[in-house]
Formats: structure tokens, sequence, C-alpha cells
């Protein structure tokens, strides 16, 4: 049976695509079948994050009747799977979402949708449509204030929130909203810490997944354990992290 998770943030810029990215990457390495689902068909940004620019089908296609779901798959040459959203604005509604993540194709898969930021039709119509959610935010008031609406959202539609991601996390910064502070707002657990890592930057950049191409910096060990937790599976940190990213810099 396929999984359905909601990736959503109450605002823009705080690293939810790329976790949506990494979170992918990550499940695939523990041997999941998975497929990243770019549902912000106004602003959509996961092909591009991945280098990737030409599909003749998205998701916008397939939501107007205008394609087939396994035309708009397209496999990243990590093997990442991903149904990209149009790079153009086309007039695509999300009414027909629950349409398309109940085929077949979606079977035995872990599905991550990356939903537009903060509180639209289109995200109520991605948590209606989700049996779980994960919520994305940075350490900063006004990105946890947005983060509890789309909390207030999943009450109203009877979503599940698995948790809450802190993306840009900087250790013993006290300029900070603290991790306790956090759960205390949102009145849900904390489930991933993800510090601030230059390898991000780096990854986009190259358009791979972070995971991937520094499997041992300190945000590609913090989405494994994420993607461990979703999953129901303990993960435990390969030893002498350190050198061993010190030593894979050579190869890069």
């Amino acid at each position: 049976m396929n999984k359905i998770i909601g990736v959503l943030s109450g605002k823009g810029g705080v690293g939810k695509t790329t976790t949506v990215i990494n979170l992918s990457a990550a499940l695939m390495e523990f041997g999941k079948n998975v497929i990243a689902v770019d549902a912000d068909v106004k602003m959509s940004c996961l092909g591009l994050q991945l280098g990737m620019y030409y599909f003749p089908v998205t998701i916008n296609d397939v939501l107007m009747e205008k394609g087939k779901i396994h035309e708009a798959l397209y496999i990243h040459s990590s093997g990442l799977r991903i149904i990209p959203a149009s790079l153009s604005v086309t007039d695509a509604k999300l009414c027909k979402l629950k349409t398309m993540l109940e085929d077949p194709f979606f079977k035995d898969n872990i599905v991550l949708v990356d939903g537009p930021p903060g509180i639209e039709k289109n995200t109520l119509s991605i948590l209606k449509n989700c049996s779980e959610t994960l919520i994305v935010t940075t350490p900063e008031i006004p990105a946890i204030t947005d983060a509890m609406k789309i909390l207030s959202a999943c009450d109203e539609t009877k979503t599940k929130p698995i948790g809450i991601i802190v993306n840009l996390y900087r250790d013993r910064d006290p300029n900070q909203v603290s991790i306790d502070e956090i759960e205390s707002s949102c009145g849900l657990p904390v489930i991933g810490i993800i510090p601030e890592d230059k390898i991000i930057r780096k990854s986009i950049f190259r358009g791979t997944p972070s995971v991937l191409l520094s499997p041992y910096s300190p945000s590609s060990i913090a989405f494994k354990r994420i993607a461990a937790s979703i999953i129901g599976e303990a993960y435990v940190a390969p030893r002498f992290t350190f050198i061993k990213r010190i030593f894979g810099r050579f190869g890069k």
C-alpha cells in the first residue's frame, strides 16, 4: 500500500523543497520505492533544484487530463523519481489530486508531495488528500507562527501531522527559537533538526541531492535520521563521520 505524505510550510524560503528532495534520496538508500511529487503548480522548483529543465508532460497536464501519470514521471541521474510541475504558469487546480494519487501507478510507493508554501486553496487540497503531513520551518518566530497556521488547517482537514522539521538550525545560537519552545508552541514533536550546512547550496548548484553528494555531512545524517523515523526504522550514524567527510571532499 502506498504512503502519501504532504510536506508543507507556513511560508516560503524555509527549505521545504530541499527537504523533499533529500528525504526522497534518504528513503531510497533505505531501499524504499519513492516518488517526489511537485504539487506547487504555480511556483514549481523541485525539478530545477535537481538540474532538470525539460518536461514535455507535467502534473499540470495530468490534472487537466491532457496527459497520463506515467508520462509525467522522470528519473534523475541519481535514480530519484519525480513528477514535476510545469515551469510556466498554467491553470491547474488540485481538486483532482485525490484521483491522481489513488492511481495504481503509486502502489507500494512512499509519495512525498511538495506543496505550496502558506495557506491557500491548493494547500488545503493537499491536506485533504494526504494521509499524513510533515511541517518544515526555520527557528525564527515568523516561520513558526506560520507553521502553526498549517497545523490548524491539519485539524480542520483531519490530516495527521507526523511532526516538525526544523531547518537551518545553528547550534548554540541564542538568536533563534529553541527546539523546546518550538515544540511547546506547536504542540507537536520536532522529529528532525537540519543544521545549517554549506553542502546544501553546493548540492543545489550541482543538481544533486546533498544526501548523495556528501553522505557524511551533518545535514545528510540529519535527513537520514528523519527518513528512518518516517519508516519506523532505527538509524545508527556511521562512525568517524568527520574523517569520512574530510576524505570525501577530495573525491569531489
